[in-house]
């Protein structure tokens, strides 16, 4: 288990790495739809069975990544089984290619080495596929238009006759159709109610009567209900009546139905083949899909101060987009700053290279300044590009990171990189993970730990401990013991203090001045 501590006080993360953890990277091949497994002639590492523990993970808070497909599971060990790591495409006929990042941990008795890569996905027209589309395609006249009925012209599935074939809506997963949804005639309404086969009104699982807006002077639509979600047989689904509405003008000119098709075996109910899908519904008379753009209202500069964790906010970057809400774009950070990282508040110990807007919103996006100190203020150019739902990318978006220089003797943390560790482990706090700074007496500052420590505990020289010397940790004397158990994290809060006068460093019990009962048992 892949234990994360991290130090809550102001954080910058920089794990020790290790060249060459990863000796092979030929990335993946899936056919559009499918999934596909990850072998050593794919990946492999270099790392011997029989030496270190390693374990690969699957970084998922990156929306640059994984955008029509998902890895699993999120955690593995470096030397996987044949059929263990998978990839499974969604079905999204937009890209042609994918990326996963990657994280791999290896992990000795003392120390743990870290590199982060990415996995390429290259995605290509099945060769053989249980989804087959027809030559008429789903069309909306207008806008609030309906579509023709979704049946074997539009689409049709190959699968033999010993088999059950299902088809699954997955619009909850995909976030599509984005610009419409997916409605089915009440047959009371044609007077056909009785004749209606007992089996397809099991398979609408969840229906609600639809709010159909009413353009111009037109009518509303009575006796039509919304799916919500559906599973069928696959028949059955060909033979509903199902249609594509369409609601959101202006829309692109293109929005999509996500399916899932699933062929098990009629005895035993053994899944033979899964395939993901999504119909196309053209929409006549809107344009197609536009690139997003850059926020008019906002400042377009973050203010920071040295050293501190600082969160971005919409008043700092901001985009948006006539066709896709604001809570479904995702910024890319095309050029990150000079110095200093932008990380993610749910493990700020990370760097990353994108974000979505939400997480923007919510500011869960920040910048941590290097720990170097200067006595001037210092500017660096970050550039961003906004995304919007069908993979647009806007122009180049530039914000200016300001850092102010400190002006104050109060001792601070400059440098925060936690540690990663397995369960059980322990692992030194050494000055690379942890740095502190104070102006007028650096040898003075007494770290007394206030909260967290729940799943572990701090010592010196195998004393435990709650306060300790900067001294001590400037000399790899602090480490972190786990106790051990099915806990993913652990961390601990600071207290900083100096005083006019330093505690007498060549006495190894030193206390910290003025506390005393620095170790205790």
């Amino acid at each position: 288990m892949l234990l994360s501590l991290v130090a809550l006080i102001t954080s910058y993360i920089q794990h020790t790495e290790a060249d060459g953890l990863v000796y092979l990277n030929k990335g993946i091949i899936v056919g559009r739809g499918q999934h596909t497994y990850v072998t050593d002639n794919d990946l492999r590492f270099n790392i011997p069975k029989t030496k270190d523990s390693c374990k690969v993970e699957v970084v998922l808070n990156e929306p640059i990544t994984q955008r029509v497909g998902k890895l699993t599971p999120q955690v593995f060990d470096c030397h996987f089984l044949p059929h263990e790591v998978k990839y499974t495409h969604n079905g999204c006929p937009l890209l042609e290619e994918d990326n996963v990042m990657l994280r791999i941990y290896r992990f000795t008795e003392s120390q743990t080495f870290l590199e982060t890569f990415l996995l390429n996905v290259q995605i290509t027209e099945p060769k053989s596929s249980l989804i087959r589309f027809g030559l008429v395609s789903l069309q909306v006249q207008e806008f609030y238009g309906i579509s023709n009925p979704i049946d074997q012209n539009v689409v049709s599935f190959k699968y033999s006759a010993n088999s059950i074939c299902t088809v699954k809506i997955l619009s909850t997963e995909a976030f599509v159709p984005a610009h419409g949804h997916l409605i089915v005639d009440d047959p009371r309404r044609h007077g056909q109610g009785n004749l209606l086969d007992p089996a397809l009104k099991q398979n609408v699982k969840k229906v609600r009567e639809a709010k159909i807006p009413c353009p111009s002077n037109k009518a509303c639509l009575t006796g039509v209900k919304e799916l919500r979600f559906l599973k069928a047989n696959c028949e059955d689904f060909l033979a509903m009546g199902l249609k594509y509405q369409h609601l959101s003008p202006p829309s692109p000119d293109n929005d999509y139905i996500p399916i899932r098709v699933e062929v098990r075996d009629a005895r035993t109910r053994f899944l033979h083949q899964v395939e993901n899908a999504w119909i196309q519904v053209n929409i006549k008379g809107a344009i197609p899909n536009q690139q997003p753009k850059a926020a008019f209202m906002s400042m377009y500069i973050l203010e920071v101060d040295q050293f501190i964790l600082t969160p971005l906010s919409t008043a700092a970057v901001d985009a948006q987009d006539e066709e896709t809400p604001k809570d479904r774009l995702v910024f890319n950070i095309t050029k990150p700053p000079v110095e200093g990282y932008l990380t993610h508040l749910d493990d700020h110990t990370k760097p990353i290279t994108s974000f979505s807007w939400q997480d923007l919103h919510e500011m869960m996006i920040a910048y941590q300044p290097p720990n170097v100190s200067h006595t001037e203020r210092r500017n660096y150019e970050v550039d961003f590009k906004a995304i919007d739902t069908f993979f647009e990318v806007s122009a180049s978006i530039m914000v200016h990171f300001s850092i102010r220089a400190a002006e104050t003797n109060a001792p601070r943390v400059s440098w925060n990189m936690g540690l990663d560790l397995l369960e059980g482990q322990s692992r030194p706090i050494t000055w690379e993970n942890f740095q502190i700074v104070d102006n007028d007496n650096v040898n003075a500052v007494c770290l007394i730990a206030v909260e967290g420590l729940h799943h572990g505990r701090l010592t010196v020289r195998g004393h435990p401990v709650t306060t300790f010397l900067q001294r001590d940790l400037f000399l790899g004397l602090i480490y972190y013991h786990h106790f051990g158990g099915e806990v993913f994290e652990d961390s601990f809060e600071f207290i900083l203090s100096d005083s006019h006068e330093p505690p007498n460093l060549s006495d190894p019990q030193a206390s910290c001045y003025p506390f005393a009962g620095h170790y205790f048992s």
